[in-house]
């Protein structure tokens, strides 16, 4: 199961630097506005080792997101 639906202000002030899955996010046409937080990690290993072990049918949709600050230096592919 999961959490409450939190806005991503909500999300990004709870989970500092860290990657949350969401489950049924919401968005509008700036882009994402909240959803349900499955599961977080601050780091990508653990991130991908919860998500691997994860599964709820009641869930339809699902987005990741990354509360932290890019660094412009640093780019990288996520495929799942």
């Amino acid at each position: 199961m999961y959490g409450p639906y939190l806005t991503i202000a909500e999300i990004n002030a709870k989970y500092p630097n860290t990657l949350v899955l969401l489950g049924n996010p919401t968005r509008s046409r700036q882009g994402g506005t909240g959803g349900h937080v499955i599961l977080h990690a601050t780091d990508r290993a653990e991130f991908y080792r919860l998500l691997d072990g994860w599964d709820d049918p009641d869930v339809k949709h699902l987005a990741s997101w990354y509360t932290g600050a890019i660094s412009t230096s640093t780019s990288s592919a996520v495929s799942f």
